[in-house]
């Protein structure tokens, strides 16, 4: 069983760096719009949200974009970005890496406790370390 969960999670991450330009392309034709309210998002709690940004993390943040239901409700961008600005990605891998386990732990297939070596015995040293 530990064997199929890692070749399900190294499928999933192959997937996932392989989609990812395909991923850009549907996310730049892909602009449904709606109201906050529509979607059942209030505002006020949205424009609470963006001051407390720009209060807070001035330079932290580029841009946002908030969905709901397939839907763009909110977009903003803080100078010099906009919505051409290219952006490096750090980190994207893990977030979905850690989602799969999230999901692999739910339904039971792992434990957060396991070892990471116990899905890899082929690929273990003969005497690991603790």
């Amino acid at each position: 069983m530990k064997n199929s969960i890692s070749t399900l999670l190294l499928l999933l991450l192959l997937i996932i760096s392989a989609c990812t330009p395909a991923e850009k392309e549907i996310q730049s034709t892909d602009r449904a719009r709606s109201t906050p309210e529509a979607m059942g998002i209030s505002s006020g709690a949205i424009l609470d949200f963006v001051e407390a940004l720009e209060r807070e993390q001035k330079d932290a943040i580029h841009s946002i974009m908030l969905r709901r239901h397939g839907k763009i409700v909110t977009e903003a961008w803080w100078a010099p970005f906009n919505p051409d600005s290219p952006h490096m990605l750090f980190s994207l891998s893990k977030s979905f890496t850690s989602t799969a386990i999230g999901i692999a732990q739910d339904e039971g297939l792992l434990s957060i406790d396991d070892q990471v070596i116990s899905f890899f015995p082929y690929e273990s040293p003969d005497d690991p370390s603790d």
